[in-house]
Order: C-alpha cells, then structure tokens, then sequence
C-alpha cells in the first residue's frame, strides 16, 4: 500500500510542475536525511544541440554539490540561516535608518525562498 501512496504522490509532483522549467525537490525523509528530485520540463527540441542551458548546468552543480560536497554546503546553508537570524534580531532592536536599511537588504534576499502554507495536513 506504501508503494501506490508514493507513486500517487510523485505523479501528483510531476503534475504540478510548470513547463520550461528546471526543479530541485528537497523533502525530508526523517530527522537526518531528506530526498532530492531533480525535474527538466524544457522542451528539448527548442534548444541547439550545441547549447546547454544555464539552468541545467546550474541544476547539474548544485546537484554535484550536493552529492559530493555535502558538508560545504551544509555549512553555507547554517552560516546563511544565522547570518539572517542576527540580522532579524538586529534590526527589530536598532532605532538608526541607517542600520536598517543595511538589514534590511540582507533579508531581502530570503525571497528567494517562498514559504507557502497548506494550512492543517489533512
């Protein structure tokens, strides 16, 4: 019965994901690990032969990265996250517009992850 769950639930991923698109999945499988799913949803006739993508060679590194520098980028990821904690905590505790404004430009960049909630799992 596990294996149709799962299968059900790639095929719904697979049906979510837009068209002339590169993705990078990452789930958590339990506490110390996590999957990764790569997806290329580019149409491969519109591009030359003798052309890569960006996309796909930026897909290809981060996936390199990932299996063969784990700890690297790891190690960036918690240096990101507490750089951005400090900066959170820094800026709900300065008064001058100056320092806001520089802490304000370094959370900026968290838009690039786009937390979107599902409300109560059902």
């Amino acid at each position: 019965m596990t294996d149709k769950i799962d299968d059900l639930e790639i095929q719904m991923e697979k049906a979510s994901l837009l068209q002339d698109k590169f993705y990078l999945i990452l789930s958590n499988s339990d506490e110390d690990s996590f999957n990764m799913t790569a997806y290329d949803t580019t149409d491969e006739d519109s591009v030359p032969d003798d052309e890569i993508p960006a996309g796909m060679v930026v897909l290809s590194g981060m996936i390199e990265l990932l299996e063969n520098d784990f700890d690297r980028v790891w190690d960036a990821g918690m240096a990101r996250l507490s750089f951005v904690s400090i900066a959170q905590a820094f800026s709900a505790e300065v008064d001058s517009e100056e320092a806001r404004s520089i802490t304000d430009k370094v959370l900026a960049r968290e838009d690039n992850i786009v937390k979107v909630n599902f409300g109560e799992t059902q």
